[in-house]
């Protein structure tokens, strides 16, 4: 669930993930409304304390594919195993997003007025958040704090589900029976290991240099065997994992502003 930090925290200026601000809920008339409205409260703000500050909106696309259908999953797999070396073979090109009319106002600045203008819009925008948003955030920190313990609650609910701690067993014990590598037979550690396991081969192979996707070939076709093995054992656990993830994450998105995935 950390990969979630970025796309909830979505502030660039507060947090250094990277990108413009992104409209929350279904992507709709009231969604995009909402997304000016916070900009228009921000441009407003800097205005008012002497700053510029163009007010813009992106719409990054929503995914409308069901994560836990299976037919979806095992053709993903078959080609893509967890995502690992698949990234080195079949690299996807850089997302590009239209550039935040704001950044080159502030690399045009230096020293103390820099620092003031960062200053300016990280309290503007804890404003609009609050009067658009309706969060009770007092501060940059106090967001990422309340992101964080979301983030984590995400993380309990899942490990603490009746249904998926009852079907994380047999889970693991099938992938052991296959002669997988499992440590823990939490539903959340269940959901990550594939990539962990081979995320830790490809550490080990880029240590000794560059990885090349031709390199990279031998090492995909063994992690795509062992993601359809992962599959095939947790064909019930993720039937019931991938939708209570995608309705929290999506959940804890929608309250702090963000577009749904």
């Amino acid at each position: 669930m950390r990969v979630l930090a970025c796309g909830l925290l979505g502030l660039a200026v507060l947090t250094g993930c990277g990108g413009a601000p992104t409209p929350a809920a279904d992507g709709g008339g009231a969604t995009v409304d909402r997304a000016r409205e916070r900009e228009t409260v921000i441009a407003t703000c800097m205005k008012q304390k002497g700053f510029p500050y163009t007010a813009s909106v992106s719409r990054p696309k929503k995914s409308d594919a069901n994560p836990a259908d299976y037919a979806v999953m095992k053709a993903d797999r078959s080609k893509y195993g967890f995502g690992v070396f698949s990234a080195v073979v079949y690299p996807k090109p850089r997302e590009t997003r239209a550039p935040d009319p704001n950044q080159a106002t502030m690399e045009g600045l230096s020293g103390a007025k820099r620092d003031a203008y960062v200053k300016t819009l990280n309290e503007c925008r804890v404003t609009a958040l609050q009067q658009v948003d309706g969060l009770k955030v007092t501060s940059v920190a106090d967001y990422q704090d309340q992101m964080s313990t979301a983030i984590e609650n995400i993380d309990k609910t899942l490990d603490g589900d009746p249904k998926l701690v009852e079907l994380a067993a047999p889970f693991a014990e099938c992938l052991k029976s296959k002669g997988e590598r499992v440590t823990s037979a939490k539903p959340l550690a269940l959901s990550a290991r594939g990539m962990q396991v081979w995320g830790e081969q490809a550490d080990q192979l880029g240590k000794a240099g560059k990885v090349t996707a031709e390199a990279a070939r031998p090492y995909l076709a063994k992690e795509i065997k062992s993601a359809l093995v992962d599959l095939e054992c947790g064909k019930d656990f993720y039937a019931a994992f991938a939708p209570l993830q995608r309705r929290l994450t999506n959940e804890a998105r929608v309250k702090y502003g963000f577009q749904e995935q």
